[in-house]
């Protein structure tokens, strides 16, 4: 004995000339109605985009030392940040639908300018020492095998005082502040 909810289109309206002006109008008003679009709202399973994927650190750090020789850090760029792009999210540089994460590379006695943004950040520090973040004034030291978190909003910025690169990965919700539409950016002080 099979159910209603069993067949494929059971609870989908007739096809009617008095049907099809109803979405007409739905269409003029900018409307959808929420039972031709269930499938796709609510699945019944996850279909995840992201796919697993590994970036090995060697050609990661080889790539941001190259790029450190090439391409220099200040305003326009801001920062020499080498996105990763997840294979199944179609070239966007976004770990994952709501993560954006890069690789930073600072050379020595560089400087990133201070600038803020709405979207939260972290820094895991994968090589060097002798760099020091600036949140809203207040200087931390970055060493090897730190996390840094800054909230969103905080002015910030990065000096290298050494005489040795270092790199860090770089974690925003960037992604996820799109979707929201939330996403602010200002410089900060030369």
């Amino acid at each position: 004995m099979s159910k209603d909810s069993d067949k494929p289109h059971a609870m989908q309206p007739e096809d009617t000339p008095e049907l099809r002006a109803l979405y007409r109008g739905f269409e003029e008003n900018h409307l959808n109605p929420l039972w031709t679009q269930t499938a796709n709202l609510m699945p019944p399973h996850p279909k995840p985009e992201a796919v697993p994927h590994v970036w090995e650190w060697e050609k990661l750090y080889e790539l941001a030392k190259r790029s450190g020789d090439l391409v220099p850090v200040g305003r326009g760029g801001e920062r020499r940040a080498i996105g990763l792009a997840n294979p199944g999210l179609g070239g966007r540089a976004y770990i994952s639908p709501t993560l954006w994460a890069a690789v930073q590379y600072l050379g020595p006695r560089e400087n990133a300018p201070e600038h803020r943004h709405a979207q939260n950040a972290f820094r895991f520090v994968l090589e060097g020492e002798g760099v020091w973040t600036v949140v809203d004034g207040d200087p931390i030291h970055m060493s090897r095998g730190d996390l840094l978190l800054t909230p969103g909003w905080q002015f910030h910025g990065h000096q290298n005082i050494s005489d040795k690169p270092m790199a860090w990965l770089d974690g925003l919700d960037i992604p996820f502040s799109q979707q929201m539409d939330v996403g602010f950016f200002e410089f900060g002080a030369d």
